[in-house]
């Protein structure tokens, strides 16, 4: 996309000043309720890490954009990357604001949005890359996996480096995995961001559709989350959930609730990694019983 002489490279300040069209990118961490979509995010320590007093070193970011378009990053550091955290808030930060620019004028077919994915993860390693130069550090000390999520215009985009998951809800309820993870031949192993040649592997879905829901995950939650070995949802696991979202009141509550879930014992149990969820409704669902 920079071979057409547009200037799309963005320092930090640039995607803090990056707010065209009425859009707004939020804090790391940040969630926005608008009239289109009801959102909430939460990234926690996993009980691994608090033992050995590390950091979540995941990472995420949400930004609505005007016209009812919705932009989700994700991040999951490598636990034995001994900054990946940081890598891993670079990471959603420019990709984010990559896609910020890149759908000012949102693409209306596949090829652009796979120039658009390109364009975000391009921009998110060479972030990476300045990031180990700057600070004198091998470039795998900030190794992190990336995940992109663009609902605008009538699409919905994926793109994805690693291991997270991106879940889907049509209208009629039916959930649906939009990018298989990558998993390794061994436990724990993934492609990162910062792996040699990792632009080549950067996995891109885009439908031209509405979607009803969305969740955004890290590897933390697929265990709970995906029925193995196909990385089909599990209903009893995301149906609670967005039907939660869509009935919160209160973002700032919601990320409250949601932080304490995903500590719980009952979430622990099952694992011991970091985790992050990102849920995002757009209309009110039948009433249940919700996030318990």
């Amino acid at each position: 996309m920079r071979d057409n002489g547009d200037d799309r490279r963005l320092t930090t300040d640039d995607r803090l000043r990056q707010t065209a069209d009425g859009g707004r990118i939020t804090a790391d961490g940040g969630r926005i309720t608008a009239r289109e979509w009801k959102v909430v995010g939460a990234s926690v320590a996993g009980t691994s890490h608090l033992r050995a007093e590390l950091p979540c070193q995941d990472a995420h970011l949400i930004s609505y954009e005007e016209g009812g378009g919705l932009l989700v990053a994700v991040a999951d550091g490598a636990g034995s990357a001994p900054r990946s955290g940081e890598g891993a808030h670079r990471a959603v930060a420019r990709s984010l604001a990559a896609l910020k620019v890149a759908t000012q004028q949102p693409p209306q077919d596949e090829s652009g949005w796979r120039e658009a994915m390109a364009f975000a993860f391009a921009e998110a390693r060479e972030a990476l890359v300045n990031l180990a130069q700057s600070e004198g550090e091998p470039l795998p000390a900030f190794s992190t996996t990336l995940t992109c999520v663009a609902a605008v215009d009538g699409w919905l985009a994926v793109g994805q480096i690693g291991d997270g998951a991106v879940v889907f809800q049509e209208e009629d309820g039916t959930l649906h995995t939009a990018v298989q993870p990558h998993r390794g031949e061994y436990a724990n192993e993934t492609r990162f961001v910062t792996s040699p040649g990792a632009l080549d592997f950067v996995e891109v879905r885009a439908l031209a559709q509405e979607v009803r829901a969305l969740a955004v995950t890290t590897d933390g939650l697929l265990k709970l989350a995906l029925l193995m070995p196909d990385y089909v949802p599990h209903p009893p696991f995301f149906d609670p959930l967005l039907k939660w979202v869509a009935q919160m009141e209160s973002a700032a509550v919601g990320e409250e609730e949601l932080s304490a879930f995903l500590a719980s014992e009952r979430v622990s149990a099952r694992t011991s990694d970091d985790k992050t969820l990102v849920l995002a409704t757009r209309r009110l669902p039948p009433a249940g019983d919700g996030l318990t």
